[in-house]
């Protein structure tokens, strides 16, 4: 048996059934190890579920190993619905899971904002109106400032070129952010968050907008088809599994193999020469901490894709050597790559079930656990979280062995409702 020796919080989520995400497998592993030494983040911006780039989010996400994201201002409640009669607020849920679904298959991060989707608008004035440009607006910056994105992507240009209100708007409430994320506006926030000045706005331009667009300078040309090993498929055939979850839409779409090109035009900030993150530094030196690359350089070369447990007292010793960084954004961001590389490598189980799906204040949930150390890394489980409610334990997770832990979880009288987005 192995002599490195992890303790184990496991934290749980209030629903029926609920278990952590599939493993990695060891390509996907690999891939995670090499993001370690990438500290970059880029959002891409539009008005509507369905309305992002899911290539671009992909290659940007697994090519270039960045933290991205994709902030949509509305959850799509005013579109049409081809699997049920759910219309409006009922769209909205269905809308919401079908972006969350679709993150999780391109690898990106799901923001919204409260922008109402009333409908076609025909300009962005009305648009505008009816949204409360200040209110969307601050949640525009809200997201700026806690996601920090170097690089903002708008799917639309600010102008009738995006053919919809709600379209150029997103363009045009994208470029205010950028205007005033790094200043003291929305003053309320910076209670909470810092000022966040990213470097530049492009737009995902094409040759429906610019048929000659191939042909000016200052457009950045990207290959979002290229192929993954680690993944064994192209982004494009990635992105076509992501937007395929927007079924309500039916915009499902064939997986796709070669050569596609996208095309990044400069709305605002430095330029670019040849690539969008041009004059970011996007290395451990980001943080004065350049030491830290040759760790987990070092960690990729011993991988073993036989047995990835072997790379977990190498994570744990990065662990330590991370947690000293000063710059808290960057230091929680790579802690919990960390500690999810780590779990990853044991093939850890952990799983929950609860005796209903509704409780309310007052009351007791029965939880079962269920722990699988599927490694020869010795484990103790320490304590289970639920809300801020802790159960502590002393539990060795023997290799191979499952371990049953009911659990009762007493509901405080003054614990906050959950509801619906709206």
């Amino acid at each position: 048996m192995r002599t490195t020796y992890l303790v184990l919080i496991a934290f749980f989520c209030a629903q029926l059934g609920f278990s952590q995400p599939s493993h990695l497998s060891s390509g996907e592993i690999l891939l995670k190890l090499n993001k370690l030494n990438v500290l970059g983040n880029a959002l891409y911006l539009a008005a509507h579920p369905d309305d992002e780039n899911t290539r671009m989010i992909a290659y940007l996400g697994n090519d270039r190993l960045v933290n991205t994201a994709y902030l949509s201002l509305t959850r799509g409640d005013g579109g049409q619905n081809l699997i049920g009669p759910e219309l409006r607020e009922g769209l909205g849920v269905i809308r919401t899971q079908e972006l969350l679904a679709a993150r999780r298959l391109d690898g990106g991060q799901q923001f919204f904002s409260r922008a109402n989707d009333f409908g076609y608008s025909k300009t962005a004035t009305e648009t505008l109106k009816i949204w409360n440009e200040e209110e969307v607006l601050g949640d525009a910056v809200w997201v700026y400032r806690n996601f920090r994105p170097d690089v903002i992507i708008t799917r639309f240009p600010p102008d009738s070129r995006a053919g919809h209100g709600h379209h150029t708007s997103s363009a045009i409430i994208a470029g205010k952010a950028f205007e005033v994320a790094g200043t003291e506006a929305y003053s309320e926030q910076l209670e909470f968050v810092e000022p966040w000045q990213p470097k530049r706005i492009m737009i995902n331009s094409g040759r429906w907008w610019d048929s000659s667009i191939e042909e000016k300078e200052g457009v950045i040309q990207v290959d979002v088809g290229a192929y993954s090993p680690f993944l064994g498929l192209s982004y494009s055939e990635i992105a076509a599994d992501s937007r395929s979850q927007h079924k309500s839409q039916g915009f499902g779409n064939a997986r796709s193999r070669g050569e596609s090109i996208e095309f990044l035009t400069l709305t605002d900030g430095e330029a670019a020469d040849t690539d969008v993150f041009d004059g970011i530094d996007i290395t451990w030196n980001r943080v004065g901490a350049m030491e830290l690359k040759k760790q987990v350089d070092k960690i990729i070369l011993d991988f073993d894709a036989a047995i990835p447990a072997k790379s977990i007292p190498a994570l744990l010793k990065l662990r330590e050597a991370v947690a000293q960084i000063e710059d808290p954004f960057w230091r929680g961001i790579k802690l919990k790559e960390i500690d999810h590389l780590v779990l990853d490598c044991s093939g850890l189980f952990l799983g929950g079930w609860a005796s209903d799906f509704t409780v309310v204040p007052g009351e007791q949930l029965q939880l079962n656990l269920e722990i699988v150390n599927r490694s020869d890394v010795s484990m103790h489980l320490v304590k289970v979280e639920y809300s801020g409610i802790s159960n502590t334990f002393d539990s060795l997770l023997s290799n191979n062995q499952k371990a049953m832990i009911p659990l009762t979880i007493d509901v405080p009288k003054t614990a906050e409702y959950t509801g619906p987005y709206w």
